[in-house]
């Protein structure tokens, strides 16, 4: 079993914009210190539900402050929200900085707020989703002498006649990933040959969904050692809470959720005004509203011994990796720092003879 922080601080407002970024940098750094193998970075945008916006810049601000072995992985980057070509440039260049070190994830977005921010139409997201991602991979592969590349999506066309600048760090391309909650979807991504992001359901759900992707990426054209390479960073999300007893963890964890539920049902509702907004399912799947559930599929809670028993029972279903966030929920440094410290010190220990392969 191996770990990455994920970075997902919601926000109340601009005076919590800067502790924000700067707590989850330091956080950051401090897991992949300690051990952590990776960093996954998220994009939200106008919703609160994410403060620093942008994951391709913060994750070049970062991955200098950290082991250089660190893996960096978006889930997700939401294609329909950006220009197709500046998605790609976006990608290569921080595939260079990092070194390779980067697995870009893919997905539709669940927010009106956010795509009536940029200017897009949420009703047709899911075709967009693909067109865009289509275009983004048809200009990666351009090579010298290729006739113009002309593309379209929904608003906005161009035609490039020269290479993308910059070009890949590898001369196989960026590694990309499918973020998905299904075990079609899990299929569909393994023949793909793409790494799987998913989560938020509890740890009997991911065993037929990774035996699916694992016998699908057998039949893609990789080799048994890119297999591996998906499997080992494939990866279950999951919001997480440590205190020093079960009971100390729950009686915290209540109130963090009663305010998480109001910002979901802002950041996630329909939207007036904005067409196709009534269209649009909720990306979160169970809502923190209903506390019992999002215990039970969005959370792992509890003291060092019980989290690490949890942890043991997504190993037993095949689970490789956790995308752990520690800092959710508007908790804010103090809380989340101390739960990421206890798991630091208490939990990982138990889980490093996994090794981490390049």
């Amino acid at each position: 079993m191996r770990f990455s922080i994920y970075l997902n601080p919601q926000t109340r407002g601009a005076h919590d914009d800067v502790e924000n970024i700067q707590t989850v940098a330091r956080q950051a750094i401090e897991a992949t210190q300690a051990g952590f193998a990776g960093v996954t970075l998220t994009e939200h945008h106008f919703s609160n539900y994410n403060t620093y916006g942008n994951p391709f810049l913060f994750a070049s601000y970062l991955y200098p402050q950290v082991p250089p072995e660190t893996m960096f992985a978006l889930s997700c980057a939401v294609p329909p929200l950006w220009n197709p070509m500046r998605l790609a440039q976006n990608i290569n260049l921080l595939d260079i900085l990092t070194k390779g070190h980067l697995i870009t994830g893919f997905a539709a977005g669940g927010s009106p707020l956010e795509y009536s921010g940029v200017g897009r139409d949420p009703s047709i997201r899911q075709d967009e989703n693909v067109k865009t991602i289509e275009i983004v991979e048809k200009v990666l592969a351009r090579k010298p002498g290729d006739a113009p590349f002309e593309w379209e999506t929904a608003v906005e066309h161009g035609v490039v006649h020269t290479r993308l600048m910059p070009g890949s760090y590898t001369e196989s391309g960026p590694k990309f990933a499918r973020a998905t909650q299904s075990n079609e979807g899990a299929t569909q991504t393994g023949l793909k040959g793409w790494y799987l992001f998913t989560g938020r359901e509890a740890p009997e759900a991911f065993g037929d969904r990774f035996a699916a992707y694992e016998s699908a990426l057998r039949q893609s054209d990789l080799d048994d050692s890119a297999v591996e390479h998906r499997l080992d960073w494939s990866f279950v999300q999951k919001q997480v809470y440590l205190a020093d007893s079960v009971e100390e963890a729950l009686a915290d964890i209540h109130p963090i959720l009663d305010e998480l539920a109001e910002n979901q049902k802002k950041a996630f509702a329909p939207v007036r005004n904005v067409g196709g907004a009534d269209t649009m399912k909720t990306v979160l799947r169970v809502s923190a509203s209903d506390h019992e559930a999002f215990i039970r599929e969005a959370l792992i809670v509890g003291d060092p011994d019980t989290f690490a028993d949890q942890i043991r029972q997504y190993e037993a279903v095949g689970v490789r990796h956790l995308s752990l966030v520690f800092n959710w929920g508007f908790m804010g440094a103090a809380k989340s720092e101390r739960s990421l410290r206890l798991f630091i010190d208490h939990v990982l220990p138990q889980f490093r003879n996994a090794a981490v392969p390049a």
